[in-house]
């Protein structure tokens, strides 16, 4: 598989508070194919993610889209969801090439 002509569309982020790894939820494309996809990354990258949304959307504030949920264990769940207003495609080869990350699949 080349990363190099593969996108994701994210539909969402979700980490909780002292966790190291970030739920991201979105959609891979590869040419005329795409499906839905979960994939584990690191707090580094969730950095680089946010960084690149923000090169690609003007006006982009996480915080804006950002629900906070306090779980069972006074630990908080950070849930981010991107509507059609906000450019989520990335380059998986520009995301995921800077450390190991675990793409789940059913």
């Amino acid at each position: 598989m080349n990363l190099e002509t593969k996108t994701i569309s994210i539909t969402s982020l979700q980490f909780e508070s002292n966790d190291p790894e970030v739920l991201v939820k979105g959609i891979i494309k590869n040419g005329h194919l795409e499906h839905t996809t979960d994939v584990l990354i690191s707090q580094t990258q969730l950095n680089k993610i946010i960084n690149q949304l923000k090169k690609q959307n003007s006006h982009f504030d996480l915080n804006s889209h950002l629900l906070v949920e306090k779980m069972y264990n006074s630990e908080l769940m950070y849930t981010a969801s991107f509507n059609s207003s906000v450019n989520t495609q990335l380059y998986l080869h520009e995301l995921l090439n800077i450390q190991p990350y675990i793409q789940i699949c059913a």
